[in-house]
């Protein structure tokens, strides 16, 4: 099956910059469409002593996400393809699935690792969540 449009999370590790690439790739070859997608996790509020820090810590998190798939256009655009991008907040693999879902995707691309080695080592990796729940072809780049 020839995918039309691809999904990619990203979260500014190189692995998700080369799920992104590769999705490009792929793109250019079928006509598909890509989109960059960042899923914002919210922090544990029982460690936020305010609803001011909180506030500012997800202010802080919105403008890194926008940054980041700011650049990721960047490099699509350097890649010769324009994506379009999107930001939700909640948790990354449950995210990350239902969006695709809603948004008719047939393809997810992501890397195979993200920034959080702690939380992947206790918890389970995004991409391993992603790939089992998923009901639509997961493309997991190395």
């Amino acid at each position: 099956m020839v995918p039309s449009k691809i999904l990619v999370p990203v979260d500014g590790s190189t692995y998700s910059k080369k799920a992104l690439e590769q999705a490009v790739s792929i793109a250019k070859g079928t006509g598909a469409s890509v989109t960059a997608f960042h899923v914002i996790e919210k922090p544990p509020t029982v460690y936020v002593e305010s609803q001011k820090v909180l506030n500012d810590a997800m202010a802080k998190y919105r403008s890194e996400s926008a940054r980041m798939l700011d650049e990721c256009k960047a490099i699509a655009e350097g890649l010769g393809f324009k994506i379009g991008t999107a930001i939700m907040e909640g948790d990354p693999a449950a995210g990350i699935v239902a969006f695709c879902e809603k948004g008719g995707f047939d393809l997810i691309a992501m890397g195979s690792r993200g920034h959080s080695k702690l939380k992947e080592m206790v918890l389970g990796s995004t991409s391993h969540k992603v790939l089992h729940r998923a009901r639509c072809s997961v493309l997991i780049v190395k």
